[in-house]
This record gives C-alpha cells, structure tokens and sequence, in this order.
C-alpha cells in the first residue's frame, strides 16, 4: 500500500472522495475504489467514516460550507453578503456539476448546511428583516440558487433540442410561436442572467422588508428547514 491506514484522517477520506468525483463522476465512488485511491484497503475507511451514506453527507456539507466567505464582504451590507454567498454556491456548484443532485437530494442537515444557513438568516435579521422574513428569504435564496444551476448545468445541447427549436431559430415557426421567435435568436448570457436573477431576488427582499411588497398571508402552518 502507498501509505499506511495510520496515516488517514476523516478530512483525507473526504477530500480523497471530493476529487474522485470532480475527476470521475460521482457513479467512480465506491468504497472499493476510494480505498485504492487512498492506497488502503476498503475496510479501513470505516474508522474514519461509517459507511458511503455518511460519507455522501460529509460531501454535502464540505460543497455547501464553500459558500460561505465570512470576510469577503463587510458585516453592514446585507446586499453584499447575500450577493457573494449565490454567486459563490452557482460558482461552485457549476464547478461540480455532479454535486447538484447530491446537494438536492440528501437530507441530512449537517454543520456546513447550518453555518450556511446562519450566513444568509443573520445577514438579513440584522439588516431590519422579521424572522418571518428572514425565513421566508433563506428559502427564496436557496431556491433560486439551487433552481436556475440545476438548469443551467442541465441544459441540453443544440442537437438535443430537436427540430421545432432548430426551425424556431430559422423562423420557421414564427406564426406558430410570436412570442419566442421573437426571442430566441437574441444573445443569451447565462451568467448574465443569474447576475440579474440575484439582483432581483434581493430587490424584492429589500421591498418586502420595507413594506412595498406585502407579504402574502397562509396558513401559519410552520416551516421545516430543508435546505434541499
């Protein structure tokens, strides 16, 4: 073996997998494989991690406590700092295109997605906003992060989009489809797009903390925090 199981540590077992799957896909993981990785056997990662389950949950928490850059912006603006944080989390998570499900789908809420959390729900709480709000805006953050880079990172290419598209952008269709033919063959810029989209998104934050956007009345019923 290249190095002896002594020499590993839970974060050398962690970032071992973080690089197998930024180099693999995240279907190149096994235990099996991450040992071989490592230069041990399988059956000596289970000191530093219960099984594969925890360890996909220690990814999760490393990818989203990348997020956070405490001091990348000052402490006074909100704007900023509920800025940097989507911006780094579309980054990263472009980066890491097979982290986007993962992120989606594992549900175990561990200290990364908390500190996350604590990020965006303290910015907003010393920025004037209720802890309703607050609440209300870490939901619409991650939803709006999470939503467009998962589509983005999804988009299929120009082949796959099929003939109508292709005669869409010919004008074929353009009696059919007004609206999109109009449209479509106009420049689009995706990160242009997101710049825009968390412009807005913390616009009508701000407009909602400051009354111009009444909050919409429901149920009362309470929120889980899901972060998924």
């Amino acid at each position: 073996m290249a190095r002896s199981r002594d020499a590993l540590t839970h974060d050398r077992v962690l970032q071992a997998a973080l690089a197998l799957a930024d180099s693999e896909g995240l279907e190149a993981l096994s235990m099996r494989r991450l040992g071989t990785e490592l230069g041990v056997e399988a059956m000596s990662l289970y000191r530093h991690v219960p099984n594969k389950e925890a360890l996909l949950d220690a990814m999760v928490d490393a990818i989203v406590h990348d997020w956070i850059d405490d001091e990348a912006v000052p402490a006074a603006d909100w704007r900023g700092r509920i800025a940097a944080i989507m911006h780094r989390a579309h980054a990263t998570l472009l980066a890491r295109p097979w982290a986007i499900e993962l992120v989606t789908v594992r549900p175990r809420v561990g200290d990364g997605r908390l500190r996350y959390a604590e990020a965006i729900t303290t910015a907003l709480l010393e920025a004037g906003f209720t802890p309703q709000l607050a609440h209300h805006g870490l939901h619409i953050v991650d939803g709006t992060v999470m939503g467009f880079t998962a589509q983005q990172a999804r988009r299929p290419s120009a082949a796959a989009l099929g003939d109508r598209v292709h005669a869409l952008y010919n004008g074929d269709l353009t009696a059919d489809y007004p609206g999109i033919s109009v449209t479509i063959r106009e420049h689009h810029d995706h990160a242009e797009e997101y710049s825009l989209m968390v412009d807005l998104v913390i616009d009508g934050l701000a407009r909602l903390r400051d009354g111009l956007l009444p909050p919409r009345t429901g149920s009362g019923a309470s929120y889980v925090l899901s972060l998924a």
